[in-house]
């Protein structure tokens, strides 16, 4: 199997794997896939919480219901050239994420984090196919996708709201509605804006496109 290079020795998993962090999703991604081929090409990693092209195909409605029990979603992307972990974050709710091109995840579990420090050696990368879709448990770790090529784009539904501003405010790892965060001490981005360093280790990148494993 041809799976991406890293600078680092990490497990690599498919779909086809079981793990405790995550399974495959049943989603129709053929619609998906046909918008996130229309997504702008740009440097920097961008999320967009809510779409409402992608809000109305049946596969999110499904997904809505199947996953979530018809609990709302909000359905968005992530997409851009970023090859770099640079942190963990992680939801009390599950997380479908749908691959418009291959990329990577990489994923941890909630439970290593001590003392708001997680060290990124316990992490595993699951690689995606373009139109694969893969249901994130809830305390899965996880950041942006990784691109494997010269970018990335994939479709995020999660609990609508999630991602908001907090009306309490930032607390620590508490960065968002339904989100915690800790960013590694290379992200200097994430420093920036307000991110708690508490990842150490190797930030995980992907260095080459595919190898033979």
């Amino acid at each position: 199997m041809k799976t991406p290079a890293f600078n680092c020795d990490i497990e690599v998993y498919t779909l086809a794997d079981e793990s405790p962090l995550f399974r495959a999703a049943d989603v129709d991604a053929e619609g998906i896939v046909a918008l996130a081929d229309a997504l702008p090409h740009v440097t920097d990693n961008v999320y967009v919480a809510s779409d409402p092209a992608l809000e109305a195909l049946p596969a999110v409605r499904k997904a809505e219901r199947d996953v979530f029990a018809e609990l709302p979603v909000q359905a968005g992307w992530c997409y851009g050239s970023g090859k770099k972990m640079n942190g963990v974050e992680w939801h009390k709710s599950s997380e479908v994420v749908v691959a418009g091109t291959d990329c990577v995840l990489v994923l941890g579990d909630v439970r290593d984090i001590v003392d708001d420090v997680y060290d990124s050696s316990r992490a595993v990368a699951l690689f995606l196919k373009r139109g694969e879709a893969a249901e994130l448990f809830a305390g899965t770790l996880h950041l942006a996708p990784l691109a494997v090529g010269e970018r990335f784009a994939a479709a995020i539904i999660l609990p609508r709201g999630t991602n908001a501003p907090l009306a309490g405010g930032i607390d620590g790892a508490l960065r968002a509605v339904n989100k915690w965060l800790l960013v590694h001490p290379d992200n200097e981005k994430g420093i920036r804006a307000g991110g708690k360093i508490g990842v150490k280790g190797v930030n995980i990148a992907v260095i080459s496109d595919y190898e033979d494993k």
